[in-house]
């Protein structure tokens, strides 16, 4: 009778937790259920008055699509950042420096694959030069990237003779492979960008560096003495910042056909402000590659809504600026409770 009471003490003690607590302790919870909720507002709006708000015509889905990664593809590089620990400001300028020195390589006779290849040795010089500069002085990844940010928005049109834009043609196989439509209607470069998710999904969760990651964000002095070199992992981490950067560059510069070294304000902050949504934590060691594509899904549907019911622009700025505090505050409480 003894050990029946015991088992069943036990069974109870560590009885499986519901799916509502998994959901407000995964880090992407709150913001699965922000992104629900408003998907399931716009379905409902765009049925109940389809004649004013055309959430669910063809045109505005697809362009729904093309705009997610735009933004999703910058975040998925600095929200690996941000679960090792540190900051990059700079993929804004390196959002549009590698593309356009690529594409400035390919207009003077430089075959596109090594034009290509240009762009991602800038990306990883630029991530080296980061990662050296906040580890090597103890400087705040923070300011470290925010003057990069500036010395590469500067360098760029400088090299190239401050030449501000030129065209971006490639061969079309090059052009329809990056920003072409599969089965007729989504937009390529979106499933590019899952692609993406899933390979960065798999780096986090299923590869050791992953949890060299989440352990050099979360307790680097702890890292330290379970073996991790702290220092190699974040710099791996700064360069997969500037190399997704780039990458989302390349995909835009196609899909417009123009390069341009006229900076791309705020990008680098909305990548941020789209991984907090996301539950990413500020300090490292906590996040999600889910929370990160749920995050930019909220944002261009908040984007979306507010085109479709023709409201001022300001209230997009507002909304990311309400979400990041927000955000900050449920990541503290949730850090506390469990």
């Amino acid at each position: 009778m003894a050990v029946s009471a015991t088992s069943d003490a036990a069974q109870a003690r560590y009885k499986p937790a519901s799916w509502s607590t998994r959901l407000r302790q995964h880090p992407a919870g709150p913001v699965a259920v922000v992104c629900g909720g408003m998907l399931l507002a716009c379905v409902i709006a765009g049925l109940l008055f389809p004649d004013r708000f055309f959430f669910l015509t063809q045109g505005n889905l697809s362009l729904l699509l093309r705009a997610i990664p735009n933004f999703g593809m910058v975040a998925l590089g600095v929200g690996i950042l941000m679960i090792a620990g540190e900051f990059d400001l700079s993929v804004g300028s390196v959002f549009v420096a590698a593309p356009f020195a690529m594409a400035f390589a390919f207009a003077n006779g430089v075959p596109l694959p090594l034009a290509i290849l240009l762009a991602f040795a800038i990306a990883v010089g630029v991530g080296l030069i980061n990662a050296f500069i906040t580890l090597r002085f103890g400087i705040p990844s923070f300011i470290t990237t925010l003057g990069m940010l500036f010395i590469v928005r500067t360098v760029a049109p400088f090299v190239v003779g401050y030449q501000r834009s030129l065209s971006f043609r490639p061969p079309t196989e090059f052009k329809a492979l990056l920003s072409g439509n599969a089965f007729g209607v989504i937009p390529a470069h979106f499933l590019w960008f899952i692609g993406l998710a899933v390979i960065s999904y798999l780096l986090l969760n299923r590869h050791f560096l992953g949890n060299h990651f989440f352990a050099a964000g979360g307790d680097p002095r702890a890292a330290r003495f379970a073996g991790v070199n702290v220092n190699r992992t974040k710099t791996i981490a700064f360069v997969l910042a500037s190399v997704f950067a780039t990458i989302a560059g390349i995909f835009a510069i196609t899909r417009v056909g123009t390069a341009s070294t006229n900076p791309q304000l705020f990008i680098e902050l909305f990548a941020v402000a789209i991984c907090v949504m996301g539950g990413l934590s500020l300090f490292g060691g906590r996040g999600s590659v889910i929370g990160i594509v749920l995050g930019v899904t909220v944002l261009q549907l908040v984007q979306d809504v507010i085109i479709l019911a023709r409201l001022p622009g300001f209230y997009l700025d507002m909304f990311v600026g309400l979400m990041i505090v927000v955000g900050v505050v449920l990541n503290q409480t949730i850090r506390r409770k469990y």
